[in-house]
């Protein structure tokens, strides 16, 4: 009897450690739950973490802000890619699973292969160590009746705690998905656009999104977008700037460039580097950015981290094709310019808006080139002191500014730096699409060549429809070429003997 007493209280005592261990634990996940930042540093220290970006709290105050059975606006994040776009969502899907705000999400990508993919990536979460010390029945695979798995697989994970997650590619979007009896309560969007896509594209998928994957939701369910912006038309942009009239109550964080008020410039090894501008992310700072521009190139960057979509519009003067066709790394060898002129487009103002500041020249062979783009935000010194510069630097022949608005006063402060600087004065008598035309067809025929990259100014280019607001860049530009090309613009007909 003795003996059975005994063994009979250690059993007794083994019980009464687990459950003082289990109650500890769960205190422990109780206090880390308080607040989103614990959670992650207990759980995902090396997915999410410190120093956060201002986008990113709002995005996971939001998530905390979540309660089971109560609805919340769909939230939309535009961040540049590598930003933590995905992770943020894939992490917020086991936040949802552990507290238990949420118990059947789809997750919608592109292609059912990227969607996949995410849903992969949400059950290694799950099944990570410290997050399944924290939440087993979340972490442990739902089973049957007879101990078969009732999902967790390539596209479905199901929790022994009854929260179930699905992949759904819009290239296979069905109608009215649901587990047994249970509509979704929870759906994120990650990547749905693709650079590529046409506008019979775009209006396929936003048919599935509105006809087949929003109705089929349960009337609490929350909606999350995320992507960086990479189509002007696609769905992305449209929830951005107010075209889609679906999830009209949402909060749009975004977007959010890597970069605010980015400068790009070469320095003496060809290599583009950012000389102006503030990170938005402490995490991601100018010489990791660097690398990334070295790793993809400028104009890449600028699509993908800065969200500066391709600008091209039906009904402009120029396209990106026609200037890289004719791009030039060098003025050629053996072709001497002739004449170099600074296109100066000053402000109207003296607040610090952007001067146009373009550097063009004619060649020997009768063609133009545009040699630099200087334009710069600052006061009336600091932009008429680049232009001098620039000037200088290529040996120039004369600056030529606008004298339309603020135009006498450019010239004044141009000659408040250097008296005896040689200023041919223009004042825009006709349209600006009367004047940019002969220069643009001038680019289609192959005549003028930009020497090098100047990305801001040809966005504009590219950008810029006949009756838009008159961008400055390209004002300069146009200032100058036709300055260096006057022979040519007035008498055209000679263009069939030059070479």
């Amino acid at each position: 009897m003795v003996a059975a007493t005994l063994d009979l209280s250690a059993i007794v005592g083994v019980v009464a450690l687990d459950v003082a261990d289990e109650l500890a634990s769960v205190r422990r996940t109780e206090e880390i739950e308080r607040d989103w930042r614990a959670w992650h540093a207990a759980l995902f220290p090396t997915v999410l973490y410190p120093p956060y970006a201002p986008y990113h709290v709002e995005f996971w105050d939001w998530v905390w802000s979540l309660r089971p059975d109560t609805p919340a606006r769909p939230f939309v994040a535009v961040w540049p890619r590598g930003f933590a776009k995905s992770s943020s969502a894939e992490v917020a899907c086991a936040a949802v699973a552990a507290r238990g705000t949420r118990r059947y999400g789809l997750y919608i990508c592109d292609t059912q292969d990227q969607a996949d993919t995410h849903v992969g990536n949400v059950a290694a979460l799950l099944e990570s160590a410290a997050f399944a010390r924290a939440y087993p029945a979340c972490a442990e695979r739902k089973v049957g009746k007879y101990g078969n798995s009732q999902g967790w697989r390539r596209n479905r994970l199901r929790t022994a705690s009854g929260f179930t997650l699905d992949a759904i590619g819009l290239d296979s979007a069905t109608r009215g998905a649901k587990v047994e009896e249970e509509r979704p309560d929870l759906l994120i969007f990650d990547d749905i656009d693709d650079v590529l896509d046409s506008p019979r594209t775009i209006a396929r998928k936003i048919t599935s999104i509105t006809k087949s994957l929003l109705p089929a939701r349960a009337p609490h369910a929350v909606t999350l977008v995320v992507q960086n912006l990479i189509h002007k038309d696609g769905i992305v942009a449209q929830l951005v700037d107010g075209r889609a009239d679906f999830l009209a109550d949402r909060i749009v964080s975004g977007p959010h460039p890597a970069v605010r008020h980015a400068e790009f410039a070469l320095d003496e090894t060809g290599q583009w580097r950012i000389v102006a501008g503030e990170p938005t992310w402490a995490a991601m700072d100018i010489p990791a950015l660097e690398r990334d521009i070295a790793e993809i190139g400028l104009r890449a960057f600028r699509a993908e981290k800065q969200h500066e979509v391709a600008l091209e519009r039906d009904g402009a003067l120029w396209s990106l094709g026609v200037i890289d066709d004719h791009r030039v790394t060098a003025v050629p060898s053996g072709v001497d310019l002739v004449r170099v002129v600074v296109g100066v487009d000053p402000p109207a103002s003296a607040t610090g808006a952007e001067c146009g500041i373009v550097v063009a020249g004619l060649g020997r062979d009768k063609h133009g080139y545009v040699i630099e783009d200087v334009s710069r935000r600052g006061s009336p010194l600091e932009w008429a002191t680049a232009a001098i510069a620039a000037f200088d630097r290529h040996e120039a022949d004369a600056v030529v500014v606008e004298v339309n608005q603020g135009g006498e006063m450019a010239v004044h402060t141009l000659r408040s730096v250097r008296p005896t600087l040689p200023i041919v004065t223009v004042r825009a008598s006709r349209g600006k699409a009367i004047r940019a035309e002969p220069i643009a067809a001038l680019y289609q025929q192959g005549r003028v060549h930009h020497v090098g990259r100047h990305p801001a100014l040809e966005d504009q280019m590219a950008s810029w429809v006949p009756g838009d607001a008159s961008p400055d860049r390209l004002d300069a530009l146009v200032w100058a070429l036709t300055s260096c090309l006057e022979p040519l613009l007035r008498k055209p007909n000679r263009l069939r003997g030059w070479s």
